[in-house]
């Protein structure tokens, strides 16, 4: 597919690519395929100036306001002029605001704002991904955030290098990955990694007569922490998120080798953003997958297990590996049912996803002014930045990782406990663990 022909371009109504129709057939209501984006701001935040912030940015982006229908069976995007909502410190008694987004009557993006001690409150933002990935929802906030600050959104923009390789244009590496597809077919399906073990138990007791709280858990390390870590990674021979995908396998270990008594194989789901550098259009998908697979005996040092999944990364990312992904879902949409057969099949795809997204602000483009390096709109301070990605039935742990304002935060969707929160929660302490552990690994310490 050419630049030209892109789906943020397409006029409406025009069919569902072949991403878009596997989330929406992997939508399930206990595990919808949404992903978040929260943002923790203080300052007077104004009900009335959000919700006309949201609308107005909504309508540069036109799926954020359209609905999924079927014609001849085949569901299509249509043309609706819908509004995201925007919920405003709901009760106890109010709606569940976390329910799955019905795109067949509302718009994919559900805004939930929770008020958090004196004058600060959470911005939730709640976006479908057959609606777009999530580059698509942070450039989507950061039209919110400008508006909101009195300013005007970035304007959408091709490449400014015209030796760039138009979007969606196979490289030669994809290539080879297509022909290859078969033996990389059956190799997936003969790795067969180990979801994360279900761990029974009560929850904490909540306070009674408060808001239901988002079903995610994060950790925000300081920006020492954060600077620690990365110049550990640096020394291993890879980057900040190298070490965190190599926490996060040796975390998966010790859930399972504590929770089931032993730890099984480990696959990493890495969604790759596909858009090329300086382009920037309207909320839409343009994304694939890339897997990591580690054997237990892989994963025992975490020294050699950051270098590791350093060279694959930059191998993934040299070579456009990710697209093998699209090469092979095509075939398999043009197939009736297919897409809902393969997100129906009882097996577990992968240990976890784990969405490393970098600087938000970056990702957002807003331009607005810096206050101790948080992004300031208007009267209002950005003072953290956090999101997840969807979790799947059988891929029990989702992981989104920013470093906003020179802080690592670690998100996590966690459905190994009964309680989500809670199961995110103790997930969490073994990630940090295990940030530890790899980080202890650069400077000759205890290798775990």
């Amino acid at each position: 597919m050419t630049d030209a022909a892109s789906p943020a371009s397409e006029p409406l109504p025009r069919p569902l690519d072949a991403f878009e129709r596997l989330m929406l057939a992997d939508d399930r209501p206990r595990q919808p395929m949404r992903f978040f984006v929260e943002f923790r701001v203080r300052g007077p935040l104004r009900e009335d100036l959000l919700r006309q912030s949201v609308a107005a940015a909504a309508r540069r982006h036109p799926l954020l306001g359209s609905r999924i229908l079927r014609r001849r069976g085949v569901p299509h995007w249509v043309a609706a002029d819908l509004s995201p909502k925007v919920v405003w410190h709901p009760g106890p008694a109010a709606p569940e605001p976390w329910r799955p987004a019905a795109l067949g009557e509302e718009s994919g993006l559900r805004c939930v704002v929770l008020p958090d001690g004196t004058d600060r409150h959470r911005v939730v933002m709640q976006f479908h991904h057959a609606v777009c990935d999530g580059v698509a929802g942070l450039e989507f906030a950061g039209d919110v955030w400008s508006l909101y600050g009195g300013g005007s959104p970035r304007p959408f923009a091709a490449p400014t290098d015209g030796r760039l390789r138009p979007r969606r244009e196979p490289s030669r590496a994809a290539a080879a990955g297509r022909r290859g597809g078969l033996a990389e077919a059956w190799d997936f399906a003969r790795f067969r990694p180990m979801p994360l073990a279900r761990v029974p138990g009560p929850a904490p007791d909540e306070p009674p007569g408060v808001a239901p709280l988002p079903p995610y858990a994060w950790h925000e390390f300081d920006r020492p922490e954060t600077t620690a870590i990365r110049a550990a990674a640096g020394r291993l021979g890879g980057s900040l998120n190298d070490l965190v995908v190599a926490a996060v396998m040796r975390a998966a270990l010790a859930w399972n080798s504590a929770a089931a008594g032993r730890p099984g194989d480990v696959r990493i789901t890495l969604p790759v953003s596909l858009r090329s550098p300086g382009r920037r259009e309207p909320a839409h998908n343009d994304m694939a997958y890339a897997f990591l697979d580690r054997t237990v005996a892989a994963c025992s040092a975490p020294g050699p297990l950051t270098a590791s999944v350093a060279a694959a990364t930059d191998w993934i990312l040299e070579h456009g590996a990710a697209r093998a992904f699209l090469s092979a879902l095509e075939p398999l949409s043009r197939v009736p049912g297919g897409l809902w057969l393969a997100t129906r099949l009882p097996t577990c795809f992968s240990t976890a996803v784990v969405s490393c997204v970098g600087d938000p602000s970056r990702r957002m483009r807003i331009g607005l002014p810096k206050r101790d390096g948080y992004d300031a709109p208007g009267p209002l301070v950005i003072e953290r930045c956090i999101g997840a990605p969807p979790l799947r039935p059988g891929t029990r742990a989702a992981l989104g990782i920013t470093t906003y304002a020179g802080r690592l935060a670690v998100c996590c969707l966690c459905s190994a406990h009964d309680d989500p929160r809670y199961g995110a929660t103790l997930f969490l302490d073994r990630v940090r663990a295990a940030i530890g552990e790899c980080a202890a690994a650069a400077e000759g310490g205890p290798t775990g």
